[in-house]
């Protein structure tokens, strides 16, 4: 019950999603980024109407800037159960990534040592570490996937050459091509072994569930504020104890989570995201960190519901192939990716859009996933992205379109 009271709390609180609703859309596109709820829009509007002021002005827009970066700080370490962390803001998860990675290589990386990724990881935490550690004279190596599970093999980390050392293990929390959630115990097991960096891209998995990040143990956490519902700001969670200083200019502060945020940054931003955080928590009664995460586990179990429902409907169709979800001991979030026998998703996106339903289509920057799966050069998957506002009507909606295009003459090549 609480999960379906947060739904209709959360659809309420999304202009876009009633927007939609007197339009007749629905969006299944979560997954590239959710629609923004109201006190995340209004705290952007009003820190701009307010008054403008970078940060150490002498000015009362000063202090609130201040006061602003503080709190979302403070929500982000709530939301995470991440006191031991520091809280750094940037642009996006890309570049605080390659940021942090170019940082490490100076620190940790060497001749002959490896960067050890996933073949499900988004390009966003595979080429940003394997590129600042190949200028250290490290390679990459990839722990593969198990083609039916999706999941990484069992003991996938085990079997791996070693040899030269292992500078930096980066694994996905879920994969936002296919929505498999490894079990990152033994990622994280190999990592503390090899005395090596662990990193754990959470931009897909956040906005299904935050995990506590202290028992989780990653030295860095990334997330991105606008896959649950806030604006397009960048997070990164770095170890207090991580001992290394990123690439900054000389009077730039060099302790603390400032060491890791390069020039100004987007304050506007930062004040939607720490509202998104509390008005999260609201949909169950509580306007903080640990409300927000509250909310979210509570969205992500009716997602997951929706998602298990979905995966049966769609395989009842003819020509279509789900890609995971099938396997019960496999974790998954309400990411479900698909082909169609004889069809390019990029039609199929496009004739779902004409029947008022959006989706995704491509590989997602997942591309050692769409390579080993054999999907890359039809041009990846169809990718559907259930979200929290996303309802059981809705979903009857999808379905009943996507047997109406998948039934009709193929619209190209």
């Amino acid at each position: 019950m609480q999960g379906e009271a947060a739904v209709r709390r959360l659809r309420a609180m999304t202009p876009a999603v009633l927007r939609g609703e007197s339009r007749g859309w629905v969006y299944f596109d979560g997954p590239s980024g959710t629609q923004m709820i109201q006190p995340a829009i209004d705290a952007i509007a009003e820190f701009s109407r307010a008054g403008l002021s970078n940060r150490h002005g002498y000015s009362p827009a000063g202090d609130e800037t201040e006061e602003v970066i503080a709190s979302a700080r403070e929500g982000f370490r709530t939301l995470f159960r991440a006191e031991d962390y520091d809280v750094a803001f940037g642009q996006n998860m890309t570049t605080l990534t390659f940021a942090l990675a170019h940082a490490a290589a100076r620190r940790w990386g060497r001749d002959g040592g490896k960067v050890v990724v996933s073949e499900l990881e988004h390009a966003a935490n595979d080429d940003t570490w394997s590129e600042a550690f190949a200028a250290r004279g490290a390679t990459t190596t990839a722990v593969r996937v198990d083609e039916e599970t999706l999941d990484l093999e069992p003991g996938g980390f085990e079997r791996l050459d070693t040899n030269g050392g292992v500078a930096v293990v980066a694994v996905t929390g879920a994969a936002n091509a296919v929505g498999v959630k490894p079990d990152l115990a033994e990622a994280h097991a190999f990592a503390r072994g090899q005395s090596a960096l662990f990193v754990v891209d959470g931009v897909h998995l956040t906005p299904h569930g935050p995990p506590d990040v202290t028992e989780l143990d990653p030295d860095i956490f990334f997330c991105s504020a606008y896959k649950f519902y806030g604006p397009h700001v960048g997070v990164a969670l770095v170890k207090k104890s991580l001992d290394f200083q990123p690439f900054k200019v000389a009077p730039a502060p060099r302790t603390g989570p400032e060491k890791f945020e390069t020039g100004s940054q987007n304050h506007e931003g930062i004040a939607g995201l720490a509202a998104a955080v509390c008005g999260l928590g609201r949909l169950v009664g509580r306007g903080n960190g640990e409300g927000a995460r509250e909310a979210l586990h509570a969205l992500g179990q009716h997602e997951t519901a929706l998602a298990q429902g979905l995966v049966e409907q769609l395989a009842a169709i003819p020509g279509v192939r789900v890609y995971g979800h099938q396997d019960k001991k496999t974790s998954y979030v309400a990411t479900v990716a698909f082909t169609v026998d004889g069809r390019r998703p990029t039609d199929l996106a496009r004739d779902l859009r004409q029947e008022g339903v959006f989706v995704t289509a491509g590989d997602f920057w997942a591309t050692r996933l769409a390579a080993r799966l054999g999907v890359a050069e039809a041009g990846g998957w169809v990718r559907i992205g259930l979200s929290g506002y996303t309802t059981e009507d809705e979903v009857a909606r999808l379905v009943g379109a996507l047997g109406r295009v998948t039934r009709a003459a193929p619209s190209g090549g």
